[in-house]
């Protein structure tokens, strides 16, 4: 037998006291009434006393209070077989670890705003497997496929500008590894979503966003800057800037949003774009989108189930309540009728 809540067990503890008030209570009450009547007087006296009938009325009730402790402790034995479907989408998160992102037109920074919309949407998902791509020059698997967002979000958390060597934004490698790592031979629906400035070195995107559609994958986007132009911060190892990133002539290098490429790579894929601004969290919108879409089945499999049992348990607890009830402590005393009528 086992119990899906055990820790309720540790309440049975109150039934040795209970037994132990109903002791003294007894012992008290025969002490006082052997006080005012001797034993001997009291079936004449008092003869519908029964302390006999009080002792199985106390037990009934404790006993039910120890039945109704077992029973709120869910006990189960036995098993059985059920075939569980789950039913979800398939979300690679490619997240740009660019130097770019760490301009503050978007205060902290547009690294750290993106970070807030990807906690918020793994913490969104219900049943949906997430992944997350780590992307600049180059681009990998920062995590699989999962439903354990805890450890996605362990994984989010690891992320951080300048992890991946090769500099520059490179979105066609990121789609590029995304699409290498959904499954192809399966109905699942697959989405990737893009958090980046969109500030693109590489060519050919749109055509990698082209053979997304092919192959049945929707780009979702989130700009995350302002097209205004931001310097670059360098930061050092203290956490201070101590100053802005320079080209060749030693001007300031601004760093510009692309936003019409971001839309474009999402609207050729049947995706959306989003703007994540300086105030609102686009995350809620996003998930709204996903969410609308048709879940497919990601995996089928047998679930062992243990048989609930609890149910014998509480019909015993309605006995012993309808005996205590309808036992009376005192018991019935026959009337003498000779020479009354």
């Amino acid at each position: 037998m086992r119990y899906e809540n055990p820790d309720l067990l540790n309440w049975l503890i109150i039934v040795p006291v209970f037994m132990a008030l109903s002791y003294i209570g007894f012992y008290l009450k025969k002490r006082n009434l052997n006080q005012l009547i001797l034993p001997a007087l009291w079936p004449k006296i008092i003869p519908s006393l029964s302390f006999t009938r009080r002792f199985w009325k106390r037990a009934a009730l404790i006993t039910a209070i120890s039945v109704l402790i077992i029973c709120l402790a869910r006990p189960q034995w036995g098993v059985r077989f059920e075939k569980i479907e789950r039913k979800g989408l398939d979300i690679f998160i490619a997240l740009d670890t660019s130097l770019s992102m760490s301009a503050q037109d978007i205060r902290p920074s547009r690294f750290k705003k993106a970070i807030r919309e990807i906690q918020g949407l793994i913490n969104a998902l219900k049943g949906d497997r997430v992944g997350l791509i780590a992307f600049s020059g180059e681009s990998f698997i920062q995590s699989p496929l999962t439903r354990d967002y805890s450890a996605a979000r362990l994984f989010l958390n690891q992320m951080k500008i300048g992890m991946i060597p090769t500099p520059g934004t490179n979105l066609t490698d990121a789609i590029k590894i995304a699409l290498s790592s959904f499954q192809k031979k399966d109905s699942r629906k697959k989405i990737l979503i893009v958090f980046s400035d969109g500030e693109q070195f590489a060519k050919n995107s749109l055509a990698m966003a082209e053979k997304a559609k092919k192959q049945g994958v929707i780009i979702y986007t989130v700009g995350i800057g302002s097209g205004e132009g931001e310097p670059i911060p360098i930061i050092n190892k203290n956490g201070t800037i101590s100053g802005y990133k320079k080209d060749k002539t030693g001007s300031v290098v601004l760093s510009k949003m692309n936003e019409s490429l971001l839309k474009q790579i999402a609207v050729n894929t049947s995706g959306t774009y989003f703007h994540s601004d300086k105030s609102v969290l686009v995350v809620d919108a996003l998930y709204r989108e996903i969410s609308n879409l048709e879940r497919s089945d990601i995996e089928s499999e047998m679930m062992q189930r243990h048989e609930e049992q609890y149910q014998w348990f509480l019909l015993l607890v309605f006995i012993l309540l309808i005996f205590d009830s309808l036992f009376f402590e005192r018991k019935p005393v026959s009337r003498e009728w000779k020479g009354r009528v």
